[in-house]
Formats: C-alpha cells, sequence, structure tokens
C-alpha cells in the first residue's frame, strides 16, 4: 500500500476513533464520515444528529446547543464545504444527493436588531453559547424537509421553513425561500448585463458598479 494511502487511511481512522469516543452522533455501520468532514453537536445528545445507511458525509453538520437535530437518510452524500446548521429540524430524506459548497440552515442566526445581535456575538466568542432560547432574542426557526432522490447542486443556500418535493433538482447557486413541489427543477432567474468596457470603465450606464 503506497504511503498516501496509508496516511489517508490513518486519517480517517483517527476521525471515526474521535466520533465513537465522543458518541457525538448516531452513525450507521456503513456510513462514512470522511476526514475532511466536521461534526459539531453542541447539544451532546448523539441521537440529535444521524447518518443512514451507506452515506457519505464530506461537509459539515452542526446542532446547537439550545436546539435542533438533523437526520441524514440512506445513501446520502453531502460534499466538501457544504454546512448543515440546525437550530429546529432538519430532515433529509434518502438518496439525496448535495453538492460542494451547500448551505442548509433551519434559522435565522441572528437577531435583526443591533444591540440583542452584539449580546449573541458576545455569548460566542467567551464561549459561553446560548443555553436556551431565551438567550437569543430576535432569532427565528423553522424546520427544513428535504424529501427522498432530491439533488441540490453546488453553492445552493437552501433557508429556514422549505420542504423541498420529492425527486426535485435545485439548479446550481440558486437561493430556496418557499417550498418546491416534487419532480421540479428549481433554478434562480439570472439576467446578466453586458456593457462594452472602455479604457478598463465601464461605460454606457454611468461607470457604476453595482
Amino acid at each position: 500500500m503506497r504511503p498516501f494511502k496509508r496516511s489517508l487511511l490513518r486519517r480517517r481512522q483517527k476521525r471515526l476513533d474521535f466520533i465513537n469516543e465522543r458518541r457525538i452522533c448516531l452513525k450507521a455501520d456503513s456510513a462514512i464520515i470522511h476526514s475532511d468532514a466536521t461534526i459539531e453537536n453542541l447539544s451532546n445528545q448523539p441521537g440529535k444528529i444521524s447518518i443512514g445507511e451507506n452515506s457519505h458525509v464530506r461537509g459539515m453538520l452542526i446542532v446547537h446547543r439550545h436546539g435542533g437535530s438533523i437526520r441524514l437518510g440512506d445513501h446520502c452524500f453531502l460534499g466538501p464545504q457544504s454546512i448543515v446548521s440546525s437550530m429546529h429540524d432538519i430532515t433529509i430524506g434518502h438518496r439525496v444527493m448535495i453538492s460542494h459548497s451547500v448551505q442548509i440552515s433551519d434559522h435565522t442566526s441572528h437577531s435583526l436588531d443591533p444591540v440583542e445581535r452584539h449580546q449573541h456575538f458576545l455569548q460566542i466568542i467567551c464561549d459561553r453559547q446560548p443555553e436556551d432560547w431565551s438567550q437569543l432574542p430576535g432569532v427565528r426557526s423553522a424546520a427544513v424537509v428535504i424529501e427522498d432522490d432530491v439533488w441540490i447542486c453546488f453553492g445552493c443556500t437552501i433557508m429556514k421553513g422549505v420542504r423541498i418535493g420529492r425527486g426535485s433538482v435545485i439548479g446550481a447557486r440558486s437561493i430556496v425561500t418557499h417550498d418546491v413541489e416534487p419532480g421540479m427543477l428549481y433554478v434562480n432567474e439570472v439576467h446578466p448585463r453586458l456593457t462594452p468596457l472602455s479604457g478598463g470603465q465601464r461605460t454606457g450606464d454611468g461607470g457604476e458598479l453595482d
């Protein structure tokens, strides 16, 4: 066996040993958590994150201390640099493909009020994650459901309260804020504006870059 492959296998085993020792999630024996994956279960309850049979995780799964759960079904793939973050509940069905750099969140993260937002920031940097919702005024959450056989292409963002129907495909870079019916191709409309350049400056629209 080549040295690189041996090193890769050792890193993967260390990751699995750490996960099993800390019991930070419930993982089917056939599921694989790759060396580039991260699991942050701040609730310290292993059942809050579950990974089904033959699923592969290369991104990040986060459950917060004050609430949240993530259920990943069988034969799923979570790509590198993708983040699934839960304060409420995120359910991902079977045979779901999630490409790289996808963001799935069931919450708003912070308050719109600047004072409340700053207090939350101070809690985080002092390593005092909120223990319950009373410490997060202004933050909102709603469950996310991704049904079986969905494909989410790279760079997408799935917002709180969304249900994506079975067999649907979410086109690259899309932002999903409302439910998607089963069997749909969802693509955000893009209207590029092409303007001639003259001497390195944008012309024809006052020279503004917006």
